[in-house]
């Protein structure tokens, strides 16, 4: 019958050679997308990129056919050796068997050989007994000599932190010998002649015995791990000798280790007698239990190393910028590493890269730690700022670079960072601003006392020094950080902070105008004082924004430089819009106080009053205390504006209800108060310019003055310098003359409305003048 074979089964194979390409593919096409991250790259770095893959290619190249040759060369020469180790071990082989057939033949010529091996084997049992009998009687001498030693390092190591371990060497070898003694003791004494294990009291009385052994071996144990914690203490303080001992240790354990996992034990009974081979009782056992020195030296300075940044973080966690500068003495301790450690330690401890990674570890754990507590805006930057110099220390100082260091620090959380560190500055601007309106507003609306003075006299508000100095710590803080997106989005913060502040300001401004527009009894005295500290506080505020918009300038990157300088141009342009509005307000106050004297002109009680003097005295004592008060630039403005006010003031007065022209005394009375507006103007402003402003009712009073038959030609000289001007204003004028009939005026406007209506349109070049701001006639 044929044997029904089974089919073969074979395991899947891979094709190692496709693998291998399909890694290196896809790595080349990773290196490749690293290199060319946009399309003109193709065009920018394409031949460099060939040049520099060559070179390297031919590099490669040159160095696997060195790495090739010398290979082939020591496999050749491993096979001579094979071939010649080969030949020496059958030579070796035969001469192995000659002597083992000369003993054989010995033990049949000489006569009483059993006996004289049991003689030699009781001498050897009496000469084993007799030394362990003296070690046993040393034992106790031997500890005591080797616990002074460990007792006098021990003390210099609690007196000082970094004192060398003098005796270390000695101690270990000393020890070493009693816990070999120990070992071979009890492994002798757990078999005996025949195969019977010892009773429990002569274990436990063993054990008792060598209690001293084994707990000097724990101090030892503790004394020495205490010594590897202190390593760089230890390399510091320039013990290196300590550093040399303690790596011998380790060493001579792990040898130990060594022995200990694969040697082969053979223990005899102590008793005589003759036995043959078999008779031999052998037993692999492992006495000395295996310590793995190596390993806990790593584990220790892992634990060492965290326990010091742990200690670090506590002791400072409550003020980060020490923290970070203290930590950054980590870069130093690499470095001795580096200098001292690494030409003392076995090359395939690889210190330095362990030490690189643990205190990075460390270093990722405080600062995950950092983040987790609540920062304020300031350390936000500051810890992103000392990751990157600590990168870049890595990198400069040790050759470390960041692709080594894992975990990366902040867990590429920056941009997540920088967002918190912006919501914050916009919490603390809010906050800030809001406490310093609260008290500027405060005095601002009370007024309960005059405001504070510049050296010059001028009034001032504190406000916008506050916040400037805000602004300009925020760009400080993150000016070191950050020339880009994050010193951008603190300008704009900023400049959103500085809209609010004026725009409350308006409001409060507003408020406080309409109070006094309205007579509320709530209105607080002293409002004109604070308006102009105001005006001039937003003044000012222009002069700090033109100064932090060159100072930012030069720290922005292009791409933000144009837009921060934007955003800070609209914020001066906001202050200016207040201060302009402060003097608007103040100029409405001061005709507030000349409307009643401006009501009566032209009426009766102009006639037997002299109120252009009133208004004078008015107009002087706003404008000597403004001007003292005022910063020059905002005097100088409101000088301007109160100047064209007033004239559109005398302007308006032309059409008070109850005037009358009384000819020929009220032309006269017109020219002479005219004249001494003009005087009190050209004290302020040139004498052109406040001639020019009153032009306007000099024509008018010529209107007034014409004689019937000549006041076509006063009108069109007026209407040609003011286009704009009302014919009812003309009529008006006319017909409050007590020298001219209504038919008169009527004939009078006729012809004035028929030269207008054929003139429109040829007068160009005249804008919008006084009369186009006149309001309603009441």
């Amino acid at each position: 019958m044929a044997a029904v074979s089974s089919p073969s089964i074979h395991p899947p194979t891979v094709n190692l050679g496709e693998s291998l390409v399909a890694e290196a593919t896809s790595a080349a096409v990773t290196r490749i997308a690293d290199i060319l991250r946009h399309p003109d790259d193709l065009t920018n770095k394409l031949p460099s990129i060939r040049k520099r893959f060559a070179i390297e290619r031919a590099s490669i190249e040159a160095q696997l056919k060195t790495s090739v040759e010398s290979q082939l060369d020591d496999a050749q020469r491993g096979l001579d050796i094979l071939g010649v180790a080969r030949e020496e071990t059958k030579k070796v082989k035969g001469n192995l068997e000659g002597i083992d057939t000369l003993c054989a033949d010995a033990q049949n010529t000489i006569r009483n050989y059993a006996r004289i091996k049991k003689i030699s084997r009781t001498h050897q049992n009496f000469a084993a007994t007799k030394a362990m009998v003296e070690q046993f009687q040393s034992l106790n001498n031997q500890v005591a000599r080797i616990r002074n030693l460990l007792i006098e390092d021990q003390g210099a190591l609690n007196v000082e932190d970094d004192a060398p371990a003098d005796n270390l060497l000695l101690i270990h070898y000393q020890l070493q010998q009693l816990e070999t003694f120990r070992n071979t003791t009890m492994a002798r004494c757990t078999t005996t002649k025949d195969g019977i294990a010892p009773s429990a009291d002569v274990l436990n009385t063993l054990n008792e015995y060598f209690k001293k052994v084994d707990q000097l071996g724990t101090d030892f144990d503790m004394y020495f791990w205490n010594i590897v914690r202190r390593t760089l203490k230890l390399i510091k303080a320039g013990h290196a000798s300590t550093i040399v001992q303690m790596v011998k240790v380790i060493e001579m354990e792990e040898r130990a280790d060594e022995l200990a996992a694969v040697q082969e034990t053979v223990i005899t009974p102590l008793g005589g007698g003759p036995q043959s081979n078999s008779e031999i009782i052998k037993e692999i056992s492992h006495p000395r239990p295996i310590k793995s020195y190596r390993i806990k030296f790593f584990d220790v300075l892992r634990d060492a190393i965290g326990a010091e940044i742990s200690a670090l973080y506590e002791a400072k966690k409550d003020h980060l910028p020490t923290l970070l500068q203290t930590a950054d003495t980590v870069i130093d301790n690499l470095i001795i590493v580096h200098d001292e450690l690494i030409p003392r330690f076995p090359k395939r401890y690889n210190i330095f890269y362990f030490y690189v990674l643990e205190y990075h570890r460390a270093i990722y754990d405080m600062v995950n730690k950092i983040i987790a507590s609540d920062m304020e805006a300031g350390e936000i930057l500051l810890l992103i700022k000392w990751v990157r110099d600590y990168y870049s220390s890595m990198s400069s100082r040790l050759d470390v670079g960041e692709d080594l260091l894992e975990p990366r620090l902040l867990d590429n959380r920056e941009d997540e960072l920088q967002a918190e560190y912006v919501n914050l500055v916009r919490t603390k601007l809010s906050e800030w601003l809001s406490n310093i309106l609260s008290t500027e507003t405060f005095d601002f609306l009370n007024r309960s006392q005059q405001p504070e003075t510049d050296g010059s006299g001028q009034y001032l508000l504190t406000g916008s020094i506050i916040v400037f100095q805000m602004f300009n710590q925020q760009v400080d803080v993150v000016s070191s950080s950050s020339r880009g997106a994050l010193l951008y989005d603190v300008v704009t913060e900023c400049c959103i902070t500085l809209d609010e502040f004026h725009k409350a300001w308006l409001k409060v401004l507003d408020s406080e105008y309409t109070k006094f527009t309205e007579h509320s009894p709530d209105l607080a005295e002293g409002l004109p004082e604070y308006v102009v500290a105001l005006a001039n506080d937003c003044l000012r505020s222009t002069e700090f924004s033109e100064a932090i918009s060159a100072r930012i300038e030069p720290m922005l990157d292009d791409p933000y430089r144009a837009k921060a300088t934007a955003k800070i141009k609209t914020a001066q342009e906001g202050f200016m819009k207040v201060s302009r509005r402060g003097y608007h307000i103040l100029i409405d106050i001061v005709l507030a106080d000349l409307k009643p004297a401006f009501a009566l002109f032209y009426c009766p009680p102009w006639y037997d009053q002299d109120l252009m003097r009133l208004v004078i005295g008015t107009l002087d004592d706003y404008c000597e205390d403004f001007k003292f008060h005022m910063a020059e630039y905002l005097f100088n403005k409101f000088t301007a504006d109160l100047l064209d006010k007033t004239a559109l003031s005398c302007v308006d007065a032309f059409r008070n209800k109850s005037a009358k022209f009384r000819m020929p005394t009220a032309p006269e009375r017109m020219r002479a108060d005219l004249e001494s507006l003009v005087d009190f103007f050209a004290r302020l402003k040139s004498p052109k310019r406040a001639k020019a402003a009153f032009e306007v009712v000099e024509r008018i009073i010529a209107v007034v003055e014409s004689e019937a038959g000549m006041a076509f030609l006063d009108f069109y000289a007026l209407w040609k310098a003011f286009p704009d001007v009302p014919l009812e204003f003309v009529e008006g004028v006319l017909s409050r003359r007590d020298d001219l009939e209504k038919g008169q005026v009527r004939e009078i406007m006729e012809t004035c409305r028929s030269k207008a209506k054929e003139e429109a349109g040829r007068v160009e070049g005249v804008g919008p003048t006084v009369f186009s701001k006149l309001g309603p006639h009441k």
